[in-house]
This record gives structure tokens, C-alpha cells and sequence, in this order.
């Protein structure tokens, strides 16, 4: 049995937007990913290989077409998670590193530590002798258009009031092993040196075989606040709950705190959930038929 699902993001999409390049995006990647657990890839090659895919499209507000912080530079975050055995990486306030996802993944299986951020995982991406480029290499021009914006409104837009935010990926593999993987630029202006929920280890991102995988979109501060990823897992292991009562559970005390988003999951069983409390989340998943589902709002 494999399963995957993956996200570019949750908004509050008006109905008028043309999202056909985004759904045909994610129905490309997804196949993409689809192929490889076939193969017999493991659900960790398989998120990263997701979740770089997403970083090079430029459609999506992670790596090629972040968002930009108050300065009008790119920073970007990213974590990968094991189910296996819990190990992880992380990395938050990369501007330098070509694949912020694959320098997560290279610091969870090469390096002792966990997570490296701002000027340390650009020098860590260099010390593991991975790609690094200029900052350039991250923008462009809508971007920049979206940042004047905010600057002339003076406001911090967060990442799901765009129309494409976060993206990241969850997968089972034929092993019944779990994987997640979440990449993102985060708020347009932000100020710099803020970091959301993404690349933290049970808030944005989290795996554990003998629950779910999890990969979140939205308030970052609130996912954060909430622990989602672990709190999906807690109320599964020690309640009992269902993959599909954990996340809606946990989705309402999101909701009661004020955050706006979503997030995708799958379960140990194979079981999908992919809740959310915007107007839209773009995602796409395999489910028990095996073929690939595309959708945006609640369709």
C-alpha cells in the first residue's frame, strides 16, 4: 500500500482566480511522486523529491517564488521528518541554499544536530557541499510587485492570504513507513528573522510510524502555539483518536485561536486527511484507488 499527498499552500482564494497552472503543477508533481513509491522508493525520497519539485516552481511560495521580508530579501525555511525513527532536519532564514528541503535532508542524515538557521545553514549548506546561488536566484518580479504592496499598506501579509502559499508533502511507503516535508518563504514582509511553523520539528512538520505524517500551511504563530503535528499524534496515541477526529479536533483549536489554514496527513493505515478552515488549499493526493486527485477549495 503506498498513499501521498501534497500542498502549495491554503488561502482565502477569491472564486474569479485561474488556479489551472497550480492544478496542473501539482497533478505533474504528484505523479512524479506517485512513480517513485511504484518504484519502491522510500516515503522519504519520495517528500523530498515532492517538496523539491515544489521549491522549482515558481507558482508556489517556497524557494524559486518565495516571498520577500521587510528588506526585500528571501528567507527561507524548511524541515524534513523520518517516521521511521523520528529523526529530522531543519533549516530556518536560508537565503543561499539552492534547495532549502534538500539541505534539510542532508542535515538530518550528515550532521549531529537537527536545525541550522540564518547565516549558520547557509554556512552549513556550504560545509556539507551542497548548491548554494545568489539570493537573486529566489525572486521574482510578482513578488517584489506583492512586497511594494504590503510596504505602502504597512502590513505583514501572511502566506495564506496569498493565493499560493507553503508547500509540503506527506507519503506512506510500500515499507508502511511515513515521511513529511515542508518548505516555504514564509510572510511577505516580514521582519527579518522571523520564523513560522515550518521547519518546527511537531508544529509544522512532523512524522512517527505509529501515527501520521503531518505538513501544515497557514498562521504559523498559531500552528506553532498549537503544536500541531505532535498534537495530531498525541490525540491518535494516547486517545485513541482517528487520524480524521485528531485533525479536525486539532483544526478547531487553530480556529478558536484565530489561525487561518490547513494541513495534509496520512495515518499509518493509509488513511488521508487534508482538513482546512480557508477558503482553499491547494493539494493533491493517491488515494485507495490509486489515482491522482487535484483540488483547491472544498471540491
Amino acid at each position: 500500500m503506498i498513499r501521498l499527498a501534497i500542498h502549495g499552500g491554503a488561502g482565502e482564494l477569491d472564486d474569479s482566480v485561474d488556479t489551472s497552472e497550480q492544478r496542473a503543477a501539482l497533478r505533474r508533481i504528484a505523479a512524479e511522486g506517485l512513480q517513485m513509491l511504484k518504484d519502491g522508493a522510500s516515503s522519504v525520497d519520495a517528500v523530498e523529491r515532492l517538496v523539491l519539485r515544489l521549491e522549482e516552481c515558481p507558482l508556489f511560495n517556497a524557494g524559486i517564488g518565495a516571498v520577500l521580508n521587510r528588506d526585500g530579501a528571501p528567507e527561507l525555511d524548511a524541515a524534513i521528518m523520518d517516521g521511521r525513527d523520528r529523526r529530522c532536519g531543519a533549516v530556518a532564514g536560508a537565503r543561499r541554499a539552492r534547495s532549502p528541503i534538500h539541505l534539510a535532508r542532508t542535515i538530518m542524515e550528515r550532521s549531529p544536530h537537527v536545525m541550522f538557521q540564518g547565516e549558520g545553514a547557509d554556512a552549513a549548506n556550504v560545509e556539507l557541499g551542497l548548491d548554494s546561488v545568489d539570493p537573486e536566484y529566489f525572486i521574482i518580479e510578482l513578488r517584489r510587485r506583492q512586497l511594494r504592496k504590503a510596504q505602502q499598506h504597512n502590513v505583514v501579509v501572511l502566506d495564506h492570504d496569498s493565493a499560493f502559499g507553503t508547500v509540503g508533502a506527506v507519503a506512506l511507503d510500500a515499507d508502511g513507513h511515513l515521511a513529511a516535508a515542508t518548505s516555504t518563504g514564509g510572510l511577505t514582509n516580514k521582519l527579518p528573522g522571523r520564523v513560522g511553523d515550518t521547519p518546527i520539528i511537531g508544529a509544522g512538520t512532523f512524522a512517527d510510524d505509529r501515527s501520521a505524517a503531518v505538513s501544515c500551511t497557514g498562521t504559523g504563530e498559531v500552528f506553532i502555539r498549537v503544536g500541531v503535528g505532535f498534537e495530531i499524534d498525541a490525540r491518535m496515541r494516547y486517545a485513541g483518536s482517528s487520524l480524521v477526529d485528531a485533525g479536525a479536533r486539532t483544526l478547531d483549536d487553530v480556529s478558536k485561536l484565530g489561525g487561518r489554514g490547513g494541513f495534509i496527513s496520512i495515518d499509518r493505515h493509509g488513511n488521508i486527511a487534508m482538513p482546512f478552515n480557508s477558503a482553499a488549499m491547494f493539494r493533491a493526493w493517491v488515494g485507495d484507488d490509486g489515482e491522482i486527485g487535484v483540488a483547491v477549495g472544498a471540491d
